[in-house]
């Protein structure tokens, strides 16, 4: 491979914060060897989207939906860093914001491609 883009980060301005959250969702990157490794995301999205109440209880809803996924036996998830610090805000039902969510996500994005590329 001669190189390649990685666009991690979306938009050209930083925002310290955004608008009210009706969906809350997880994005993790994972690679799949049985597909050329190919690269693919899942989105991990709360049941609920109606309203932009309670992102607690959506973050819940989005976690509970990863962990599922993470703990079957064919996960392609890599178990990184990022990984366990959301299993372990899974473990104490704890919401640490939506930019740390954020920051979890795009660590684990890295610690992947990290990983793919030694």
């Amino acid at each position: 491979m001669d190189g390649f883009g990685d666009f991690l980060t979306v938009g050209d301005d930083y925002s310290e914060g955004g608008g009210p959250a009706y969906a809350i969702a997880i994005h993790l990157t994972f690679i799949d060897p049985g597909n050329d490794d190919a690269m693919f995301i899942y989105h991990f999205k709360s049941l609920r989207m109606d309203t932009p109440t309670d992102p607690a209880g959506k973050f819940a809803e989005a976690l509970n939906a990863m962990i599922e996924k993470l703990n079957e036996p064919q996960s392609m998830v890599l178990e990184t860093e990022a990984v366990k610090e959301f299993r372990s805000l899974h473990e104490k039902r704890h919401f640490p914001g939506l930019g740390y969510v954020k920051k979890l996500s795009m660590q684990h994005h890295i610690e992947t491609l990290a990983a793919y590329f030694p």
